[in-house]
């Protein structure tokens, strides 16, 4: 354990809105089902507002916001977007105003996800049929707009993945790592689902700093680099040197499956809402059909494959809400 990079990081300003750690626990039925020993990591069951894991990442862009006196949080998303809602719920939370630019048009009547947004009260916006680079570079417009109005906005990119966010899972891994060391478990692999790759660097960082070799396989469900390998390594590059860390990573040393993808970003595949049943049926735990569910089918595929053997950690990234918007609903109906 590198004790100078993890003060650093314990050092960083935090909005502490999650209840952590988060519950570790074994899946005994799902593991029976599938034969394979499976741990899932729960950042599904957080406060406030049911978010999940990205509300590790706002915690830490949060807390510099308002060390800086900062009032209004700008971020972007898909019209379901997870980490937008989280973003609106944890400004919400500290009582902070938020603006969220969503890809499509605004849907009657609103629900999940975004029902959640306008109850927290955020100022949604919508972009209509847009690319991430347009979303991005909207939040950089209105950032200017709330200037001249004598605001004092901060930004956050797709997912929260800037380089700060990015270190919420740096912490996250520690936490994990010590729920390892406590139960004395040495899983084979931990699994997460990824798209911006902010959870992804994170979690190389954190495993630099405490100098574990455990294997980390991102689901990528987006694909929206070019090179996921280059981009995220160069992102977990970025985090480290906030913390002056030196993280030594190659985009070689990283694992990413696209094999969950389908037809692409917030489209539901078969084996995801297959593995939202599974994981219900035998755990009583949601995953939604578009980003927790396709992850959680890519470890199931490696499980059958025999690409895995257990032990496995499950990082549950939440995303549970985005189930009960109706389109996304309608293949579970009885």
């Amino acid at each position: 354990m590198d004790s100078a990079a993890l003060g650093r990081l314990n050092d960083l300003p935090r909005a502490r809105l999650g209840c952590w750690p988060s519950l570790f626990q074994q899946a005994e039925r799902l593991s029976e089902e599938l034969g394979c020993e499976i741990w899932l990591k729960r950042d599904d069951a957080q406060p406030p507002a049911l978010v999940g894991n990205k509300l590790r990442k706002f915690e830490l862009v949060i807390g510099r916001a308002q060390a800086e006196g900062r009032d209004t949080l700008v971020t972007t998303g898909a019209l379901q977007s997870n980490s937008a809602r989280v973003g609106a719920a944890a400004a919400a939370a500290v009582g902070m105003r938020s603006v969220l630019v969503l890809s499509g048009q605004e849907p009657e009547p609103v629900s999940a996800n975004l029902l959640i947004d306008h109850l927290v009260g955020a100022d949604v916006r919508y972009a209509g049929d847009v690319d991430w680079n347009y979303l991005n570079t909207a939040v950089n417009d209105i950032v200017s707009e709330l200037h001249r109005k004598e605001r004092k906005p901060f930004s956050a990119p797709v997912g929260c993945s800037s380089p700060l966010g990015s270190l919420g899972f740096a912490l996250a891994f520690l936490e994990l790592h010590q729920q390892l060391q406590i139960t004395g478990l040495e899983p084979s692999a931990i699994v997460h689902t990824s798209t911006s790759g902010g959870t992804h660097a994170g979690l190389l960082v954190g495993r630099a700093v405490a100098d574990s070799d455990v294997d980390i396989i991102a689901v990528d469900v987006g694909a929206i680099y070019s090179d996921p390998a280059a981009s995220i390594a160069g992102l977990a590059h970025e985090a480290a040197s906030l913390i002056d860390f030196d993280l030594k990573l190659a985009p070689e040393d990283l694992r990413i499956t696209t094999d969950q993808l389908g037809p692409g970003y917030a489209v539901p595949t078969e084996a995801g809402n297959e593995a939202v049943r599974l994981m219900a049926r035998t755990e009583a735990i949601l995953l939604d059909p578009v980003y927790s569910g396709k992850g959680f089918g890519g470890l199931v595929s490696m499980i059958r494959s025999g690409e895995l053997e257990g032990p496995v950690v499950f990082w549950h990234t939440g995303g549970q809400v985005a189930l009960f918007d109706p389109e996304f609903a309608a293949p579970f109906q009885p």
